[in-house]
Formats: structure tokens, C-alpha cells, sequence
């Protein structure tokens, strides 16, 4: 390959800007000259609509081609008109690499586009999180919690909108734009600043506050029925997700309806806590061979036993690990055994996590008070507590021993569970739990544990019953619990610190007649003073 000359790429610069400007005004054949790509008249009209209001929403469902239209029109948009810089927001930067894939993915295809890239010190201004056209228009990447004072945005690119914090959505990112001065832009260029959403309803209010508050334009949204009309979605693999899915989420998600499920822990509280995970980039804790965690507060585990549930298909063991943090709730680990796991390799994961973490209060499932005895049994040996559960009382196992046990059991029924429950679902109320947020990584092995305890969190609904409490059952069976189990008994841990019932002692002192007949003390103090 021969080294260009920057007469050379001038040149080419010059023959691509004439192609770009061939077929201007005509999203068709632009896509299909530029870059071959053949848009279908569903994405053509969301572009003409978009040439005709700055601010859109777009809800459709799943896998429809929102992001795809909406960033291919970003493109076509910086090629076309000079002096624009756009920004690709979404909750994480990895999230929103993957939006500004869609423009370099084009850029590279395209002998025009490629010959278009401007030359700066003789390097291409094309990289995995920005570019920049010879026109001077460019895009950039970032996270919702980038530092992105001093840029002078014409337009924004959106995705995700619920995961985001809204505070920090308006504050940092929207104020960029509006700008009637921007150094070194012509005066001449194109200065209509655009906000463009595209996203799925999760429960929150950010997205549902922008399209209440009359701003934007809504686009037409595509169902998942509408999708398999226009044959862009599977049919079969959508009726098997109506299955699996909780019934709010396929409303949501699938049908394009804004509704929210109002069980145990309310969507908006979850969603709240990704967004404070988002906002702190709160990360696994992943445990590591002979390391221990660094401790920024108090850790408490919470497991649940298998076999413990409605449906032993969906029932596994699991562990949470929360960590206190000032006066907030952090989650900082999850795990799950498969069903049918054997008792010695969750016996010796258990001690192997205890090892790292070093918690200060835990609580496991009484169902499993086999496994959680020889726990405790391997932690002294180990020398990793104090505490021998063969010394309290006597060496037996019964409820009344199993507070004062380093990993005491609990029973997960009657009022116990509901006061554990309760306190759980105060803590997401109460905005002081934090979750963390795998949104943007769904294919990710490692993360399929946390997706699914957000998943369960949603699935619980209490249900009356005779007594003075509530019962707690599961909305859709095949989501599972055990995960929501772990992390109520890792939440309760925190609350009741572990605190052992202590007996009562009553102390007793006998006196007589004579006695109770005397002057007290301060009678007599009186009395000398008089």
C-alpha cells in the first residue's frame, strides 16, 4: 500500500464530497449509494419525520432497527452539513461504543466516506470513540457519567433513557446544546440543535417524564406483532419470550406500553438502584485466590438453600453478599449453584467466599442446616471466626442456638419472612440500595446472575392470608426466587446486626420488715439538713 500525499487525499476528499452531496434530500439512495445499505419504507418515513421535528422518542420494540435509524440518520446528517459534533449518550460508554459502531461501521465500507475522514498532523480522526469528516463534523462517544464540560453539541444521540439519572441527563448532557457561538464553526452551518431517543420502557420515570412532557415527538412504535408483519422479528422466538417473560415486562418491552409492576419492590425502585450502580460504576466483586476484599463498611451474606421454593425446577442455591457503605445497601456479589449441586462443593464455595470476604453477619436457610453446620464447623478450624457452635449449648442444633452461630440459620416462613421481606422492600423505597447495573451486557456469562436478581426482585407479590401477615409468591415461576431469598437474609443480617437473643435475667433481693421500715437514703439526707 502506497503512502498518500495530503495532495492526494485532498483530492479524494474532494471526489467523495461530490458522491455525498450527489444524492442529498434522498434517504434511500444515499444509504444505498454511500454505503449499500437498502433502508425499507418503515425506516425511511422515521427519517422523513425526523427532518421534520428536532426532538423524537422512539419506543419501538425489541429488535426492530430503532438505534439502527436513528444513527445511520446521525451519519447521513454530519456527511451532508458542516461544522456538526454529536454525542452518543448512553448509562455506560461500552453501551454507547456499540451506537457509534453503527456510524464506523459504515465509515469503513465506504470508499467515500473512508476518503472523507479528516487528517490532523497526518493521522486519520477515525477511532473506536469518535471521528471526524473533512467538513469539520464529528461524533463522540460517552457514558452518562463522562466529564463532557466544553463541548459544543448540535446534536445528541440517546439510548437508554431509563437507566439513566435524570439529573444528571439534564444537567450535564442537554445544557451542552443550544449554543448560538461555537469557535471555529462557519457562520453559515447548520446550528438546529436535535435530541434523539430511542429506548424500551423499564419502569422508570425518565423516559415517561420526556414523552408526558409534550417535547418530543413520539415516532410510531413498532410492536413486537407489527414487527412480525413486516417480517423482521421471529415469530416463534417471540411467542416463546410471552412465555418466559413476566407479564409487565412483555407489556413493556414487547408491546410498547408504559406500565410498571407494583408487586413487593416496585420497577421504579429498581430501576433507581441501577441508576445510583451507574452512577458510583459499581462493579462485581468477583472473589480472588489468596486476596481479601478491602472493606469500605460492615458485609453481611444471605443464602439460600435449593430446594427451598414453589417449583424445584427453578429452585438453586444462592448467595448474596451486601456491604454497607455509609447509610446505603451496596450489593457486591451474587452466585448461584445449579439444581442438584452437591452439598460439598457449595460446603467448600461457602468457606472459599468467607475467606475473601470476611463478612460480619450471616444468614443462611434453615432447609439446608446439614451444609450450614459443617460450615460453621470448617470456619473454626480455618480459624476464620471465633466463634465454635459446638461450645453453645451444649454442642446442639436448635433454633434457640442458631443466632449465636457465625453463619446462624433462619427459618424463611411466617412472620420472620415477613418482617425480612418487609425490610427489604423499605430499603428500595427508601432509595438506599444499590444494584449493579449489566444492562449493557446481556450476552456476558459473568453477569447473568446479577440480570436475573433484578429479575426476581420484580417477582415477588405478597398475598393475604389468615393471619396477621403477609405470604410471599412468586408472579412467574419459571424467573425463580432464590436469589430474592439470599438477599433478603443478607439484608435482615444487616439490620439485625447479627444480634443473638440474649435471656432474660431477672434479679431478685429480699429484705425485711424492719428494712423496708428505715428511713431511705434521701429521707435521710433531708433530715440532716433540717
Amino acid at each position: 500500500m502506497t503512502r498518500q500525499s495530503a495532495k492526494d487525499r485532498l483530492r479524494l476528499s474532494n471526489v467523495a464530497e461530490r458522491e455525498i452531496q450527489k444524492y442529498a434530500g434522498d434517504h434511500a439512495l444515499w444509504h444505498k449509494h454511500i454505503h449499500n445499505v437498502e433502508l425499507d419504507s418503515a425506516q425511511i418515513l422515521k427519517m422523513v419525520e425526523m427532518d421534520n421535528n428536532p426532538n423524537t422518542i422512539d419506543f419501538s420494540c425489541r429488535r426492530t432497527g430503532k438505534t439502527a435509524v436513528k444513527e445511520m440518520y446521525f451519519l447521513e446528517h454530519n456527511a451532508l452539513n458542516a461544522d456538526q459534533e454529536g454525542g452518543i449518550v448512553a448509562p455506560r460508554e461500552a453501551q454507547s461504543l456499540v451506537n457509534l459502531g453503527y456510524h464506523l461501521d459504515a465509515i469503513r465500507r465506504s470508499d467515500a466516506l473512508s476518503a472523507y475522514i479528516a487528517h490532523k498532523s497526518g493521522r486519520r480522526q477515525l477511532a473506536d470513540t469518535y471521528y471526524e469528516f473533512n467538513n469539520r463534523s464529528k461524533a463522540q462517544a460517552y457514558g452518562i457519567m463522562a466529564n463532557v464540560d466544553g463541548g459544543d453539541l448540535t446534536w445528541a444521540s440517546l439510548e437508554e433513557v431509563d437507566d439513566m439519572p435524570a439529573d444528571r441527563l439534564y444537567s450535564r448532557f442537554l445544557l451542552m446544546m443550544g449554543s448560538t457561538r461555537r469557535l471555529g464553526a462557519s457562520k453559515h452551518s447548520r446550528n438546529d440543535p436535535q435530541i434523539r431517543i430511542t429506548g424500551v420502557f423499564k419502569g422508570a420515570d425518565t423516559l415517561s417524564g420526556m414523552v408526558e412532557s409534550g417535547m418530543y415527538h413520539c415516532l410510531p412504535p413498532v410492536d413486537c406483532y407489527l414487527g412480525i408483519e413486516l417480517g423482521i422479528l421471529n415469530e416463534q422466538f417471540i411467542l416463546k419470550m410471552r412465555k418466559q417473560l413476566p407479564p409487565e415486562e412483555f407489556i413493556r418491552q414487547l408491546l410498547c406500553r408504559n406500565v410498571a409492576a407494583k408487586n413487593l419492590i416496585w420497577e421504579k425502585w429498581i430501576r433507581s438502584a441501577l441508576q445510583l450502580g451507574v452512577k458510583t460504576n459499581l462493579q462485581p466483586a468477583e472473589p480472588e485466590p489468596y486476596l481479601q476484599y478491602k472493606k469500605r463498611g460492615v458485609i453481611s451474606f444471605g443464602y439460600d438453600h435449593l430446594g427451598h421454593g414453589e417449583d424445584p425446577t427453578s429452585s438453586k442455591s444462592s448467595l448474596v453478599v451486601l456491604e454497607q457503605v455509609h447509610s446505603f445497601t451496596v450489593c457486591i456479589f451474587a452466585y448461584t449453584w445449579p439444581a442438584g449441586t452437591d452439598e460439598a462443593v457449595i460446603q467448600r464455595d461457602l468457606v472459599r467466599f468467607w475467606r475473601y470476604f470476611r463478612p460480619d453477619f450471616a444468614l443462611g436457610d434453615a432447609f439446608g442446616i446439614g451444609l450450614l453446620t459443617s460450615v460453621n464447623d470448617d470456619l473454626f478450624k480455618e480459624g476464620l471466626t471465633g466463634i465454635d457452635r459446638r461450645s453453645i449449648g451444649e454442642g446442639e442444633s436448635t433454633a434457640s442456638t442458631w443466632p449465636e452461630w457465625a453463619f446462624s440459620p433462619i427459618r424463611f416462613e411466617g412472620m420472620v419472612k415477613h418482617q425480612m421481606a418487609s425490610s427489604l422492600a423499605s430499603a428500595f423505597r427508601n432509595n438506599v440500595m444499590v444494584l449493579i447495573y449489566c444492562d449493557d451486557r446481556p450476552d456476558d456469562p459473568d453477569t447473568a446472575v446479577y440480570q436475573s436478581l433484578v429479575k426476581q426482585l420484580a417477582n415477588i407479590k405478597p398475598v393475604n392470608t389468615t393471619k396477621s401477615y403477609s405470604s410471599y409468591k412468586m408472579v412467574k415461576t419459571s424467573i425463580g426466587d432464590d436469589l430474592f431469598d439470599a438477599m433478603m437474609a443478607a439484608n435482615w443480617a444487616l439490620v439485625t446486626q447479627g444480634a443473638a437473643s440474649a435471656p432474660a435475667i431477672v434479679t431478685v433481693k429480699q429484705r425485711n420488715r424492719q428494712e423496708l421500715l428505715q428511713p431511705s437514703g434521701f429521707q435521710r439526707l433531708t433530715g440532716n439538713l433540717r
